[in-house]
C-alpha cells in the first residue's frame, strides 16, 4: 500500500465509526525473527503490512530462512539454525532501529560475521547500548564513532552469559541481550528498572524456550538460558501505539466517537489510555478476543496533567499525547523524555515545533517538556514530518483537531509507510472526507522566469517529485541534432518524440544515453523553441507529462503550458515572469533580444503556446529572492 506523500487535512471534521490498526510492530518483528530461529515452519497471521517489519522479512531470508506469503495474509516462516547462513551482501534495516537492534541480538549468536545497514536517519542513530552488553557477551560490534554509528559489523559466536542491568529503559535492548543469550553458554540475566514491553520473554516462553521472569521493585529481572525455539502459529493483535493516534483525534476533534478495534492489552502498552483519562478524556476499554480491547475514546474538554517517562516507556505515544496537551486547557508536563532525541528524528524538537505551527506553545527544560495548552481547537498549519512516521500522523491528527474551515498540509507523510501504509485512508473513512486529489502545483512562465529553480524548491519542500518538461522537449532537440535531423523536419522530430524512451529526474536520459549537461548547450538552446512548437511532439509528451502525475502520486510540473494545457487540475497554478534584462542575465547564454525571440516563437506557436492560466497566481520574481519566491508559492496551498 502507498502512502501520499503530501496530506492535506480538513479541520474540525468530526471522526465517527470503527478502525482496525495494523499488526502490532514489536511482535511482528519478534515472530519473524523467532520463526527464523525456530526449528520448522511457524505462521503468523496479522503481520504488520509496514516497511519496518518488512525489512526483518526481507532479513532472515537473506540468512537462509523461507519465507512464504500466503494466499491468506498469512506469513509462513520456516527455520531453523541448520538453516541460516551468512548473507551474501548487508542486511538493509531500512528506517527501522527495532530490525537493527533486534538482528544485532540474533547475529551475534551465529558464527560468521553480518553487517546491517541502514538508511540515512537510522545511519544517524546510536546502537553503543546494544554494541557494548554484546561485546560483554564475546561479539565483535563494530560501528562508527563513540556512539557506534551504523552500519554495523557483528563477529558472532561463542558467546557466553552476562549479568545486565540496564541504565535505560529500552525494551530493543533487552531483547537484544536475550536473543543474543539464546545462544550463549552459561546464564544470561537482564534487569531492568522500569518493565518495558514484554513481547520477547512472553513469545520465548510460547516457543519453549528456558526463560524466567521475575518482579524487580519496578520492573523485573529475565533470565534465559541456551535453547532451541519450537515453531509457534500465531496471530499478531492491532498495535497499540498506533491505535494512540486516531484515540487521541476521537478525544480532541468535536462531535467526534471512534472505536479503534482488536488492540493489543498486554502490559505496559496502553499508559497512554490513563493519560487521556486523567486529562478529563471519555475513553473506555471494552473486552475483545483475548489479549485484546476495544478502545472508545469520545471528544470532550480536556485539562492538563503530568506524565512521567515510565508511564510510556518507549515514547512512542508522546507526539499523539503531545496534541491533546496542545488541545487541553494548561501546561501538561512530560517529565524524562530526553531519549525522544534519538528516534527516528529529534522527535523532541519536532514535538515542540509541531505544538508551535499548529498554535500552542512548547518548552523544553532539560528532559522535560512542558506543552501549553490553548484549550480549544488549534490552527491550520503547514508541518514537515522530516521523514518520522510518528510525527506525520501526529501532524494529522492536530490538522483534523484544527477550528472547523481550517486546512493544514502535512509533509513528508509517505514517511506512515513504514508503520501504518493505510492511515490516510483509514482517516477518510472515519471523517467521510473524500481523498485528495494528488497534489499538483504547476510553474508556468517565459524562459529565465526562475521555473526550475523555484519547482525545484517547492517540490522538495513539498517532498514530492519534480518534472522538467523544457527537460523533455531539449532531450528531444539534443537527439534530433546527434541524429542529423533539422529541428524544422515537423514529421522526422515527431516520429522521433513518438518512438524515444524519455527518463527526466536528476539526470537526463533520452534512448538510454545521458545528455544532462548536452541538452544545456546552445545548439540546443536554439533548436528546442522550434521542436517544443512541433505539434506531433506536445501531443506525445504531453500525454508522457500527464502518466507521470498519476504515476507519482502528482508533484510539480515547470514548463510553458503546464497550468494551462497539461495539468489543469492543479490545485495551485503559478505564473512565473521577470524583467527582460533579469531573464537575459539569469540565462547567460542569450541576450535581451535573443529572450524577446524565445518568447514571440513560445507565444505565437499552435499546439500549446505560453500562456497564463486564468486561475494562476501572477508572480514577478525580479530582484526577490529565492526563499521569499517559495514561502509566497507554499502560502496559496
Amino acid at each position: 500500500m502507498t502512502a501520499p506523500r503530501v496530506l492535506v487535512v480538513h479541520g474540525g471534521v468530526p471522526c465517527r465509526g470503527e478502525v482496525r490498526t495494523p499488526g502490532e510492530k514489536s511482535i511482528s518483528h519478534r515472530a519473524v525473527l523467532l520463526g527464523a530461529l525456530a526449528e520448522g515452519t511457524s505462521v503468523v497471521h496479522g503481520l504488520s503490512d509496514g516497511a519496518d517489519v518488512a525489512a526483518s522479512l526481507a532479513a532472515v531470508e537473506a540468512m537462509g530462512a523461507g519465507v512464504e506469503r500466503r494466499d491468506d495474509g498469512a506469513v509462513g516462516v520456516h527455520g531453523g539454525r541448520g538453516r541460516l547462513h551468512r548473507a551474501d551482501g548487508p542486511l538493509d534495516c531500512g528506517n527501522s532501529g527495532t530490525s537493527m537492534r533486534l538482528l544485532a541480538g540474533l547475529v551475534a549468536g551465529l558464527e560468521w560475521e553480518t553487517e546491517l545497514v541502514g538508511d540515512e536517519s537510522l545511519s544517524a542513530r546510536p546502537m553503543d547500548r546494544v554494541a557494548e552488553p554484546l561485546g560483554l557477551m564475546g561479539a565483535t560490534v563494530v560501528g562508527h564513532g563513540e556512539r557506534c554509528l551504523p552500519p554495523l559489523r557483528i563477529g558472532g559466536g561463542a558467546l557466553h552469559g552476562i549479568d545486565w542491568t540496564s541504565r535505560v529503559a529500552s525494551a530493543q535492548v533487552k531483547s537484544a541481550i536475550i536473543l543474543a543469550g539464546l545462544s550463549a553458554s552459561g546464564t544470561t540475566v537482564v534487569r531492568e528498572a522500569v518493565t518495558t514491553r514484554t513481547h520477547t520473554e512472553e513469545m520465548l516462553a510460547e516457543a519453549g524456550a528456558d526463560i524466567t521472569v521475575e518482579p524487580w521493585g519496578d520492573g523485573r529481572i529475565v533470565t534465559v538460558r541456551a535453547s532451541r525455539l519450537e515453531p509457534v502459529d500465531r496471530t499478531v493483535p492491532g498495535d497499540p501505539s498506533a491505535s494512540a493516534f486516531f484515540v487521541v483525534a476521537g478525544c480532541v476533534v468535536p462531535g467526534s466517537t471512534v472505536d479503534v478495534a482488536g488492540v493489543y492489552s498486554g502490559p505496559a502498552r496502553l499508559g497512554y489510555v490513563s493519560v487521556l483519562q486523567r486529562m478529563g478524556a471519555d475513553v473506555t476499554l471494552l473486552p475483545g478476543v483475548p489479549g485484546t480491547v476495544t478502545i472508545r475514546a469520545t471528544a470532550g474538554p480536556l485539562h492538563a496533567t503530568e506524565v512521567g517517562a515510565s508511564e510510556i516507556p518507549s515514547l512512542d505515544e508522546i507526539p499523539a499525547l503531545a496534541v491533546a496537551a496542545a488541545v487541553a486547557q494548561g501546561t501538561t508536563v512530560f517529565s524524562d523524555v530526553g531519549e525522544l532525541r534519538v528516534k527516528e528524528v529529534d522527535r523532541l524538537a519536532a514535538v515542540v515545533t509541531m505544538v508551535e505551527a499548529f498554535g500552542a506553545s512548547a518548552t523544553v527544560e532539560g528532559d522535560t517538556l512542558a506543552i501549553h495548552g490553548v484549550g480549544g481547537p488549534l490552527r491550520g498549519a503547514r508541518f514537515d514530518s522530516l521523514g518520522d512516521h510518528r510525527m506525520a500522523m501526529a501532524a494529522a491528527v492536530a490538522g483534523l483537531a484544527a477550528r472547523q474551515g481550517g486546512r493544514s498540509l502535512v509533509t513528508g507523510f509517505g514517511a506512515v509507510e513504514t508503520s501504518y501504509p493505510g492511515f490516510a485512508d483509514d482517516m477518510r473513512r472515519l471523517t467521510g472526507v473524500d481523498a485528495p486529489r494528488p497534489l499538483l502545483v504547476a510553474i508556468d512562465g517565459p524562459a529565465g522566469a526562475g521555473k526550475s529553480t523555484v519547482s525545484t524548491a517547492v517540490a522538495e519542500h513539498l517532498g514530492v517529485q519534480r518534472l522538467d518538461t523544457g527537460a523533455m522537449y531539449r532531450a528531444v532537440a539534443a537527439l534530433a541534432l546527434a541524429r542529423g535531423i533539422r529541428p524544422d523536419d515537423a514529421a522526422a522530430v515527431a516520429a522521433l518524440a513518438a518512438s524515444s524512451v524519455i527518463e527526466v529526474g536528476e539526470l537526463v536520459v533520452i534512448d538510454g544515453v545521458d545528455v544532462t549537461a548536452v541538452i544545456r548547450s546552445p545548439e540546443v538552446g536554439q533548436a528546442v523553441s522550434v521542436v517544443a512548437a512541433n505539434p506531433g511532439v506536445r501531443s506525445h509528451l504531453v500525454q508522457r507529462q500527464k502518466a507521470w502525475a498519476a504515476e507519482h502520486g502528482g508533484g510539480v510540473g515547470e514548463g510553458r503550458d503546464i497550468g494551462s494545457v497539461v495539468f489543469p487540475q492543479a490545485q495551485v497554478k503559478v505564473y512565473l515572469t521577470a524583467s527582460p534584462e533579469e531573464r537575459a542575465r539569469r540565462r547567460n547564454d542569450e541576450a535581451p533580444e535573443g529572450v524577446a525571440r524565445r518568447d514571440r516563437i513560445d507565444s505565437t506557436r499552435d499546439a500549446s503556446p505560453l500562456r497564463e492560466a486564468e486561475d494562476a497566481h501572477r508572480l514577478d520574481t525580479t530582484g526577490r529572492t529565492v526563499e521569499d519566491v517559495v514561502e509566497e508559492v507554499l502560502s496559496w496551498l
